[in-house]
């Protein structure tokens, strides 16, 4: 199947999916909308504040979406199937990419349609924010920005976060995946621990031989419990750590959007990010025939393993006394406590992120004006991940619908735990830090 043919298919699952481009476009608009009137409210104040409100709107998104490359290259409900049929890396990694390449381009869409009121200000304002000396020179003009080079800063800002989200993070994923699944000492380690758990597996009989011989030879990645949470952590730190250090470098040229020179951080940014965007698709799709469909694979099994062998540690101190809290709904939510620490390590690792952000602008003690739009950028971002995590308490692994209806536990119950543990996730890492952020700005 060429790479054509599988876009091809991919496009009409997702119209029978009822996920249309079309419905993308829509999203990207609704969202640059309200983030343009954040932008514009924020500008009113002053330009800076407005660039410093999209600045902080720009980050969330993109963080977003370079946490999403994940689940458009591997982590999806079709991965299986896809590394099941007779299809090749190459074509496997076309589509993949055309998923975060979109997914991009409709992040930037939004960012760039919040960046419109920065157009919008009056010259002589813009003007004064953005000149490059205090003191007026004995004879020429002092450099400045007009309206349109002020949006343009940012929508190239824009451009280049989206080049990051849709080339160089994939390429990096990528790259990070094959290492865990070409090495030949993980794979014979996982054979080994594959062929172990299937053997002591109570049953274990002619059948179950062919199932463990099935085992070794595809060599499960990360048999062991260690191994596959290792391994989990791995392939969902890796766009956090790359987009991460992306942010960093956006945030260390924000001085280039006010009309500073490009040189320094700035440059390193803009010219950085993109050319190692396209380095990173020139080197994944080299390297997609060889080890995409092994990516998918292995992956795939390893989605499927990590709750195959139920380790899971006993409830916290802070998870008992909720469930002390909730009657007829203690087991539902101590049950879904458990399995959501198991399988989305991830929810506690950027919660723990948010709390370090919260709090280190309340120890800074800083102005109102400079902190508001990152504080509500924050949040904002906090609200959809909650609300992501309460979609993913609803589904399987963490629930099983009609499983669930068949036990002596009401649906009311079961919902009332459900939205025990999002309260609690957010009590602790965002509400608790927020206070304090919002108690100590002056």
């Amino acid at each position: 199947m060429t790479s054509r043919q599988l876009l091809r298919w991919s496009r009409l699952h997702d119209r029978r999916a009822r996920r249309w481009w079309s419905s993308s476009l829509a999203l990207a608009a609704v969202a640059g909308a309200l983030l343009a009137g954040f932008v514009g409210w924020r500008a009113q104040t002053s330009p800076e504040s407005g660039s410093h409100a999209w600045l902080a709107a720009a980050i969330v998104a993109f963080a977003l979406a370079f946490m999403r490359v994940p689940f458009q290259l591997y982590w999806r409900a079709d991965a299986a199937l896809l590394a099941q049929l007779p299809i090749e890396g190459g074509p496997l990694f076309d589509v993949a990419l055309w998923r975060c390449v979109r997914a991009a381009a409709a992040t930037a869409l939004a960012a760039i349609l919040a960046a419109v009121p920065l157009a919008l200000l009056p010259a002589d304002v813009v003007a004064h924010a953005t000149r490059q000396i205090s003191a007026t020179p004995i004879a020429g003009e002092v450099p400045h920005l007009s309206p349109v080079m002020f949006f343009a800063h940012h929508a190239a800002v824009a451009g280049v976060l989206a080049l990051a989200a849709g080339l160089l993070i994939p390429g990096v994923v990528v790259w990070a995946a094959s290492l865990l699944v070409q090495s030949p000492e993980a794979a014979a380690r996982a054979q080994k621990n594959a062929m172990a758990i299937v053997r002591a597996a109570p049953g274990y009989g002619p059948r179950m031989s062919q199932v463990a011989d099935h085992a070794s030879a595809d060599a499960i990645l990360g048999a062991t419990p260690a191994d596959r949470a290792s391994a989990g952590a791995i392939l969902g730190a890796i766009p956090g750590a790359a987009g991460a250090l992306i942010i960093v470098a956006t945030i260390a040229g924000t001085g280039w959007l006010m009309g500073e020179p490009l040189e320094g951080g700035a440059a390193a940014m803009l010219f950085g990010v993109g050319g190692a965007s396209l380095a990173a698709l020139v080197g994944a799709r080299l390297a997609a025939p060889r080890v995409m469909a092994t990516i998918l694979r292995d992956v795939s099994a390893l989605d499927r393993q990590r709750l195959a062998t139920l380790e899971i540690r006993p409830p916290t101190a802070l998870e008992r006394a909720v469930a002390a809290l909730l009657g007829d709904a203690a087991l539902p939510y101590t049950k879904d406590a458990r399995l959501m620490r198991r399988r989305y390590p991830m929810a506690f690792a950027l919660g723990a992120l948010i709390f370090l952000v919260l709090a280190i602008i309340g120890l800074a003690h800083p102005a109102r004006s400079a902190t508001l739009p990152w504080l509500v950028a924050i949040v904002g971002a906090a609200v959809l991940y909650a609300g992501a995590l309460a979609g993913r308490l609803a589904r399987p692994p963490i629930e099983l619908p009609r499983l669930s209806a068949t036990l002596p536990i009401t649906a009311a119950a079961r919902r009332r735990a459900k939205l025990a543990w999002i309260v609690s996730w957010s009590l602790v890492f965002v509400l608790v830090p927020l206070a304090f952020a919002a108690l100590r700005l002056r």
